[in-house]
């Protein structure tokens, strides 16, 4: 079965994706260029056993990894560790989705997760000069002038297209940005070997067929009902925390990421809103 591309969705779909941003947040706060040097946040950089949360290109080449613990990291004056502090992560994260609602209304845009996004460009292009290139090095300049973060941009007439375009393509590109076609299913889509590795493709199913093909006819606008009503958000301590002052720092940020999800699903409830705060321990 093939398809007459010309009756599909032929949108201006940006996916976009911050640059290693948690690692690059952590460089921004101490005036370091995340793709020259070597740092590792770090749960708790008192706690040999803490986990590295993100970590800078060049570390990364050391094998230094996500799943790497801290005794693990090499002793190397060059390296640097610092805590990675949540709180100031989604504060950057907020202040670029600002950013985005300067070229879409809220209802074409997607917060995907803390570092990316998707923005359906196709009735605000005009006023930004219509060129999706052109727009897509805007968006970014001004993320990099405000915020010090990198960002890496897939464009495509539909959000499959997009997603693709950003993992396989503009994330490796110099300039950071990526645009596909229809016309470029075949040659591109098609080898990406095996093809159950591009996003949202896993098993034989209709949804997946019409992916293989490049084809998603799902608009932002028609924001996804949770079929959940409620917002959980969970973290595990690598020790008995008895301070007060931390377990406030603690609380606070579950909070605020909590709060930032709320905001991006748009919560809206009528009557009353119930508040509940579980603290689980041994």
């Amino acid at each position: 079965m093939m398809f007459d591309y010309s009756k599909c969705m032929n949108r201006m779909i940006f996916c976009i994706d911050l640059c290693s941003f948690f690692v690059s947040c952590a460089c921004v706060m101490k005036v370091l260029d995340p793709l020259k040097v070597k740092l590792a946040a770090v749960g708790d950089v008192n706690r040999k056993g803490a986990i590295v949360l993100a970590a800078t290109p060049k570390l990364k080449k050391l094998d230094i990894s996500t799943a790497t613990r801290l005794y693990e990291i090499p002793k190397d004056p060059n390296i640097i560790i610092v805590n990675a502090t949540m709180r100031r992560f989604v504060e950057i994260s907020n202040q670029i989705t600002e950013i985005y609602t300067k070229y879409v209304t809220l209802e074409d845009l997607h917060v995907y997760s803390i570092d990316e996004c998707f923005l359906d460009m196709q009735q605000t292009a005009h006023l930004f000069g219509r060129d999706p290139i052109v727009i897509a090095k805007r968006i970014q300049k001004e993320i990099y002038v405000k915020t010090g973060i990198s960002a890496s941009i897939g464009i495509a007439p539909n959000l499959f297209l997009s997603k693709v375009a950003l993992d396989v393509e503009s994330k490796h590109s110099n300039s950071r940005i990526a645009m596909w076609t229809y016309e470029d299913v075949s040659k591109k889509l098609w080898e990406i070997k095996p093809l159950q590795k591009a996003w949202e493709i896993r098993t034989a199913t209709e949804g997946s067929y019409r992916f293989s093909y490049g084809i998603d006819e799902s608009l932002i606008a028609n924001k996804y009902i949770l079929k959940s009503t409620s917002i959980t958000r969970w973290q595990i301590l690598l020790e008995d925390c008895f301070s007060p002052n931390k377990l406030k720092m603690l609380l606070l940020e579950q909070i605020e990421e909590t709060c930032f999800r709320l905001r991006s699903i748009d919560k809206k409830l009528c009557g009353s809103f119930r508040k509940a705060f579980a603290m689980i321990y041994n």
